[in-house]
């Protein structure tokens, strides 16, 4: 599949915003999401861990085994290589992983009341805003950028004069 180019991307993503509907998720949506990914993050940090012990243990019983004496210094290095960089891999992305948790943390004061500006430019942002309150939770930093793309869809390509002189 070819690749489209970049003005072609931005239109079919600016004709799908004035299609696609603002719906916020309930706030068990967000907490099972969460949860998931918490969930995620222990899992991998076991796998971390159980992968860097068998390493450990398996370059620990090569001077026992019955390798030869000339290669077993090359499979030692190869095979404490490998952990390493597969537990860095691992480790890389659980915090991957951690830094989509911020998607889930309540935004700062100052940045609702601008959500809440630019959800009065939007059809759908009273009912947004309805939702919310419904639901007894505020924005999540997840919101943020989804509110913005589609308050820009909305608004008004040109700015008319407030005095009608428009010379500079």
């Amino acid at each position: 599949m070819a690749a489209l180019p970049l003005e072609e991307l931005r239109r079919q993503q600016s004709q799908g915003l004035h299609t696609r509907a603002l719906v916020p998720k309930s706030a068990g949506q967000l907490k099972t999401e969460r949860e998931r990914i918490v969930a995620r993050l222990q899992l991998l940090l076991n796998v971390t861990i159980a992968v860097a012990l068998a390493g450990v243990a398996l370059i620990a019983w090569l001077p026992f085994s019955p390798v030869p004496h000339a290669f077993r210094f090359g499979v030692q290095e190869v095979l404490g290589v490998a952990v390493f960089a597969s537990c860095l891999f691992i480790l890389h992305e659980r915090a991957e992983l951690e830094l989509g948790l911020y998607d889930y943390e309540p935004v700062e004061q100052t940045t609702q009341g601008e959500l809440r500006a630019l959800l009065h430019r939007v059809p759908e942002g009273v009912s947004y805003q309805e939702a919310l309150a419904a639901d007894k939770r505020t924005f999540v930093t997840g919101e943020v950028d989804g509110i913005r793309r589609r308050a820009e869809a909305f608004t008004p390509k040109t700015l008319p004069a407030a005095d009608g002189n428009t010379e500079t």
